[in-house]
């Protein structure tokens, strides 16, 4: 009997809708190559048999633009969120709101900068407990439709120059379980914003849609919140000047 062992996993989602995509339909190169994960439900690529090490992943999705993932296979494995961003082909149904995004450093534009867009979404969640601690990795949470939140999914949790990206695996009743402890302690009413995974292309520029208008902020792990931006219907333009 041949054994095989998970690599890494990927959950992939609409970057415009927040629903997760057959796998089926979507095309993969792993370090140059063509491969074929194993498809799983709602959204669920499973590579198997990795060899240690840094690898990308290039997703194509007929409606989608490119999507490139840079991950570290080893002895744990990754489970990474992949969101596809709409293309020119995307079937809107409404015209989107737009953000342009340029980030600079040193005078020019920067190529390559990860980073993370948050934005309020349709059902809002909020911290319900007095503090939830440092180490923590349960949080009492209010939010109407409970069964509307995507898990697990990336989240900002919003609170100034304290906020802190975290990943909700779960959320049944008032309890949200995290995948990792808390790096930083917060207070009651703080939101947690769904985030999504950018990439800066040439010259420092990256593009976001989103389906209604709303506060974006720009978030980095390291550097924390860059910057944001209130977004009206149609075309804005955000500039962040790293130091």
């Amino acid at each position: 009997m041949i054994a095989f062992h998970a690599g890494a996993v990927f959950r992939v989602r609409d970057g415009y809708t927040g629903a997760a995509l057959p796998p089926s339909g979507v095309l993969c190169a792993l370090d140059g190559r063509p491969c074929r994960p194993v498809a799983k439900q709602e959204g669920y690529l499973v590579l198997l048999d990795l060899p240690a090490g840094p690898h990308t992943l290039v997703l194509r999705c007929r409606g989608y633009r490119e999507e490139v993932v840079d991950f570290t296979a080893g002895e744990t494995v990754p489970e990474l969120d992949v969101t596809l961003k709409p293309g020119p082909s995307y079937p809107f149904r409404q015209m989107p709101v737009r953000l342009d995004l340029a980030v600079q450093k040193g005078g020019a534009g920067l190529e390559g900068f990860h980073f993370w867009l948050a934005a309020a979404g349709g059902v809002e969640i909020k911290l319900a407990q007095a503090s939830a601690e440092a180490g923590k990795d349960q949080l009492r949470l209010f939010c109407k439709y409970p069964e509307t939140v995507p898990t697990p999914a990336p989240f900002l949790l919003e609170d100034g120059k304290n906020s802190e990206l975290v990943t909700l695996c779960s959320f049944e009743g008032e309890t949200g379980t995290l995948a990792a402890p808390l790096k930083k302690t917060h207070s009651r009413g703080k939101r947690l914003l769904p985030a999504q995974h950018y990439r800066t292309g040439p010259g420092g520029t990256a593009a976001a849609l989103f389906r209604a208008p709303c506060t974006a902020a720009a978030f980095h792990e390291e550097l924390g919140l860059l910057g944001s931006k209130e977004l009206a219907e149609g075309e804005n333009t955000l500039e962040l000047t790293l130091q």
